[in-house]
């Protein structure tokens, strides 16, 4: 189509668009013009109807005499008329002669109209005209209100009316006309004068047509123009994403480079610590370890939270389905407070119904994460007593092998005070948010914790009374694993870690002190240890040597992980070698990492600082590719 007829398209469209924008804006202006009448009506009737019966409950008031207040002539009461003991002379004002006085002085403020009404009136004035008697009519079948625009003395008026019914303080007066308490006996009409809002809704709309073609002239003349500049503005905004996707590629490339410089170390120093915590450490010092390596686990934790709250923030965090045993994840997780506990004098213990399946499908390092945080916190803030943990499970009506994990988490601490609790869940808070505060932390935990747990497709909920304890309560959908091993059980201390089966591994690390402490904790654990410094060095070792696996650090001078795994699996099609399993040993451990290893040719990924209960597992899923 010619471009003369694609502007000739948008000039109609637009031209239809103003058109409609014109008329929408101006029926919806002008009907709360009357509805702002209405409004008007409405209050002006509920502030007479309350002035009666203030009136009416009192049994009516007493003023003095003068030329606007003379006794009412159709007030058959006793006592209508009383003088007092100075000699002034009072006349009873009943709510109907009340009601009549406020509207004709609201009618010279205002110009709104009251008229108090009924079939039966006792005052002749007070009859009905046409529109209010067919109002109380309609009053007796039921109507609750009535309103309509209507001319009254060559004036447009906006008429309301709604039913008065008998009150049991209204039959002082008219229980002698035969009406009975909750009866419709007459109403109160109010008109209010719309002229002058119809006139200023006339301006109103003079001027929206106005504006309206001024934007419908604009967009003409921008649909001529449009042309060019709508390439323009395509060509900016290609410019804009591709800026944003350079920001968020630096963002990334910072945490990852931040994740990888601070673990490296960390993974030197919780090695190390690795290695003091055996059966020939002496049992004062092994508790010194013990705190060393739990604050080295604090410090990881942190790091792992930051890194973790900003991939949700991005929304990059995936979770991955593997089986796991629930048993072996709780284990884990008390390997690592068992020694803070033991010092505080703390109870802590975990305990897994036998309605949980041996095996579960799911993310077990995000559950163990959840659980991390969890347990963590109760054991932060509980200065004695316990902390608990179990689980339970039930399995899901109509689906078949899932089931419903329920966890609880339980301490005797300080709790959460009750204005903190709705908080508690959000980034960077803590219950004790003062300089003063006795417990550490950055207050990401629980806001992970959350995130977490509602990726999975469960919920969360606390209980906690303060000077008492708390309760975080967990339910998580997850799938039954049947006829699967169980995932084995570790202590996390070196002595229950000896190998089933002793390998011959090629460790390729730079960092002196991480190739150090690693090679000590693979030779402890009674395997046979071969080390090189980069890819070069794996490369000519592997070409002369057999190895059951190897483990390959990323990031190394001369030649990288990565091109040193691509070598090796060249190799191995020219030598006709059996394929060795290749194990990613690195500090690159943000979400997706893992993933682009394998893809590059690797068969597992154990991140820094390495765990040796993750590392003992690696290996033993391990088959050895055998010696030529």
């Amino acid at each position: 189509m010619p471009q003369r007829h694609h502007i000739a398209l948008a000039c109609l469209a637009w031209s239809l668009a103003v058109g409609l924008s014109c008329a929408v804006t101006l029926l919806g202006d002008h009907a709360a013009v009357l509805d702002q009448a209405l409004v008007t009506a409405r209050t002006t009737f509920e502030k007479d109807l309350a002035f009666r019966r203030w009136n009416a409950q009192r049994g009516g008031v007493y003023v003095e005499v003068n030329a606007a207040n003379q006794p009412n002539p159709y007030l058959d009461v006793p006592d209508r008329d009383l003088r007092t003991d100075t000699g002034r002379l009072l006349t009873m004002i009943n709510p109907a002669y009340m009601t009549r006085q406020v509207h004709e002085l609201q009618q010279e403020t205002t110009g709104v109209q009251g008229h108090i009404t009924s079939l039966k009136p006792i005052r002749p004035a007070n009859a009905p005209d046409d529109w209010e008697r067919a109002a109380l009519l309609r009053f007796e079948q039921g109507s609750p209100e009535a309103s309509s625009r209507e001319m009254m003395g060559g004036a447009e008026y906006l008429r309301f009316m709604r039913p008065l019914l008998a009150e049991k303080s209204c039959l002082k007066c008219h229980a002698k006309q035969g009406y009975k308490e909750g009866e419709v006996r007459g109403g109160i009409s109010v008109a209010v004068p719309i002229a002058p809002q119809l006139a200023v809704f006339r301006l109103h709309a003079t001027r929206v047509a106005g504006a309206h073609g001024l934007i419908w002239a604009l967009g003409m003349a921008g649909a001529i123009l449009g042309g060019r500049r709508l390439g323009r503005s395509l060509r900016e905004a290609e410019e804009s994403r591709q800026a944003a996707e350079n920001a968020s590629q630096s963002k990334s490339e910072f945490l990852a480079n931040m994740s990888h410089e601070i673990r490296t170390p960390l993974n030197g120093v919780l090695g190390m610590l690795q290695l003091l915590r055996d059966k020939n450490t002496p049992e004062e010092q092994l508790s010194y370890v013990d705190m060393a390596y739990d604050s080295g686990r604090r410090l990881l934790s942190l790091l792992n939270d930051i890194l973790d709250f900003s991939r949700m923030e991005a929304g990059g965090l995936t979770l991955h389905r593997e089986p796991f045993a629930l048993r072996a994840t709780f284990e884990s997780v008390a390997n690592i407070f068992q020694a803070t506990c033991t010092d505080k004098r703390l109870a802590l213990s975990f305990q897994v119904d036998e309605s949980v399946p041996e095996q579960l499908l799911g993310d077990e390092a995000r559950l163990r994460q959840v659980l991390f945080n969890l347990v963590g916190n109760a054991v932060k803030f509980t200065p004695e007593g316990r902390v608990s943990v179990t689980a339970w499970a039930r399995p899901m009506p109509r689906a078949p092998g899932r089931f419903r994990l329920y966890l609880e988490v339980s301490d005797t601490g300080v709790g959460i005070p009750v204005d903190k609790l709705g908080r508690i869940f959000e980034r960077f808070t803590q219950a004790d948010g003062s300089h003063a505060r006795r417990f550490e932390g950055a207050g990401l935990g629980l806001a992970i914790v959350r995130r977490i747990v509602e990726l999975m497709g469960g919920g969360i909920e606390v209980d906690s009374e303060q000077g008492v304890g708390t309760t975080f309560g967990i339910d998580l959908p997850l799938d039954a694993v049947v006829g699967s091993a169980q995932a084995p059980e570790s202590s996390g201390r070196l002595v229950d870690q000896e190998a089933r089966e002793p390998l011959r591994i090629l460790l390729v690390e730079d960092e002196p002190v991480s190739k150090l402490s690693t090679q000590l904790l693979l030779s402890r654990l009674g395997h046979e240890v071969v080390t090189a410094v980069n890819g070069f060095e794996a490369v000519a070792l592997y070409r002369n040597g057999n190895f059951d696996c190897v483990l390959m650090d990323v990031q190394m001078p001369e030649m990288d992980g990565v091109e040193a795994t691509h070598v090796i699996r060249s190799l191995e099609k020219l030598q006709a070698r059996g394929r060795v399993p290749i194990i990613a040993l690195t500090a690159y451990a943000m979400s997706g990492d893992r993933e682009r290893f394998l893809a590059e040719g690797m068969d597992d990924h154990v991140g820094k600082p390495v765990q040796l209960e993750d590392l003992v597992q690696a290996l033993r899923k391990l088959r050895p590719a055998g010696r030529a």
